[in-house]
């Protein structure tokens, strides 16, 4: 009996190191995966964000640049093909064609067009984002008077196949529109 109890006792402990042993090495082996997923997740991070972010910029620059110029067919080119154009004051524009008649027949009776966006905040996924900002559009009316609407916007983005990025929704609406100030040596 005393055998068959030392026996049962030295395979316990034995299934008991091994078991521990496992347990260390999977432990180990887990520890190791989880700190290359870490490694791995904050060193593409801030290059996809920040690749991100620097796409996105690029397609404001050409938004502002579709404005100075009054290039409608610009304008145009920075939608996605089912993008909408929502404003309060006019009937929703859908699609890249619809949105450079659109520009084109506002920008018909304005000169000097300007754009400023200011950015407050922008929320990046994989394939989308969100900016929330604030904008200042200035021209010149037909009169010669020099105008600033001023707004807020949401724009919701897409990223495109080849890693660039369109608009396919833009929400905004006017805070107010203010004429420029003459100054007291204009008119003399």
């Amino acid at each position: 009996m005393g055998y068959y109890m030392r026996f049962v006792s030295d395979a316990k402990a034995r299934v008991l190191e091994a078991l521990r042993r496992r347990r260390d090495r999977a432990g180990a082996g887990m520890r190791v995966v989880f700190c290359l997923c870490v490694l791995a997740a904050c060193t593409r991070m801030p290059r996809d964000t920040n690749a991100a972010n620097a796409g996105i910029d690029s397609l404001n620059a050409r938004l502002v640049d579709s404005y100075r110029h009054r290039d409608h067919a610009a304008y145009g080119a920075l939608w996605t093909d089912s993008a909408a154009f929502e404003w309060p004051a006019f009937s929703t524009p859908r699609g890249p064609a619809a949105l450079a008649a659109m520009a084109r027949d506002n920008w018909a009776a304005e000169r000097d067009v300007d754009l400023r966006l200011h950015v407050t905040s922008r929320r990046l996924a994989p394939d989308h984002a969100t900016e929330v900002g604030a904008f200042e559009q200035s021209w010149t009316d037909s009169a010669g008077v020099r105008r600033t609407e001023y707004g807020r916007y949401v724009t919701l983005l897409v990223r495109q196949q080849d890693g660039s990025w369109r608009i396919d929704r833009f929400l905004g609406f006017e805070d107010s529109t203010r004429a420029a100030a003459s100054s007291p040596t204009q008119g003399r």
